[in-house]
């Protein structure tokens, strides 16, 4: 079913398939979440409010207006920015926040070591980055969004958004090229 029809039927009452919104994007917003750097705790206290304010409005939804894709990640992104800027405490990186996925079978303590550095580097390089920068970034290159819906996400136009993401990758190549002649 896509999502428009999903959307039909929950408002018409079938509420019970709003089970199906939450399953087609739970994923994406977890790691939509993680990529802001939150907490596990926190990534799913985000993705439940996010769908609980989602059900919500949902009869408000246009599908004239974008996908209910980019219409979640408009709510997850608003309260993302707000918890971002309440609280300003990110998690540190563990090992299970991507360096043990990408884990082969030869990789001793050295390896896992040196991947572990380079998502803590990557990570504070993200986190260095201006509030705009680091939310058009991680919607564009990171939540599987075309620019088209993260312009319309962040509520500017598309010249913006790939201004944003050129601007964003040049200040992570600085900020991880620094890194590394430091090391």
């Amino acid at each position: 079913m896509d999502d428009a029809a999903l959307v039909q039927s929950i408002v018409e009452g079938q509420v019970e398939h709003f089970r199906l919104v939450v399953l087609r994007y739970e994923r994406p917003l977890f790691r939509f979440f993680a990529r802001f750097g939150f907490a596990a705790e926190a990534r799913e206290d985000l993705a439940q409010e996010t769908f609980l304010r989602a059900f919500r409005a949902l009869p408000s939804f246009d599908a004239a207006r974008g996908s209910l894709a980019a219409w979640i990640f408009t709510i997850a992104r608003n309260l993302a920015a707000s918890e971002r800027g309440r609280t300003r405490h990110l998690r540190e990186v563990a090992p299970s926040d991507g360096a043990q996925d990408a884990r082969s079978e030869g990789d001793g303590p050295v390896e896992l070591h040196e991947r572990a550095e380079a998502v803590a580097r990557i990570r504070r390089a993200l986190e260095g980055l201006p509030d705009a920068l680091h939310s058009t970034f991680v919607l564009a290159e990171i939540s599987d969004l075309s620019l088209k819906e993260v312009a319309a996400i962040e509520g500017c136009a598309l010249g913006t958004v790939k201004s944003r993401v050129h601007r964003a990758r040049e200040q992570l190549r600085a900020a991880l090229g620094a890194t590394e002649k430091s090391t």
